[in-house]
């Protein structure tokens, strides 16, 4: 499945599961990287064009893992990861401690 159909349902649906609409704004995105990725260039580009295409800026975070602490459990996620308040687009859990080392 294309990230930018996926970011697009996201986009169009948030809270359907609930009912309720959301507003969704690109602060609750987070696309997680570290250096090296090769699909990171891909995957930010879709999502910036689904974005865009929804009327919406892409000013969501970009977080480079080896930035983050040791005990953040984002460090867990493979790379790229495209994060949606906090949880994995694709339904990946959340990564439980103690996180495996980077490969």
């Amino acid at each position: 499945m294309r990230a930018s159909a996926v970011a697009m349902a996201l986009l169009l649906c948030a809270g359907c599961a609930h009912h309720q609409p959301q507003l969704v704004t690109p602060a609750d995105f987070a696309l997680l990287t570290r250096s090296g990725c090769v699909y990171t260039a891909e995957l930010r580009g879709n999502f910036d064009q689904a974005l865009r295409a929804s009327g919406l800026s892409t000013d969501y975070q970009f977080i480079d893992l080896d930035t983050l602490p040791k005990s953040d459990v984002r460090r867990g996620y493979p790379t790229p990861t495209l994060l949606f308040k906090g949880h994995d687009i694709f339904g990946l859990p959340v990564p439980v401690p103690p996180l495996p080392e980077p490969t």
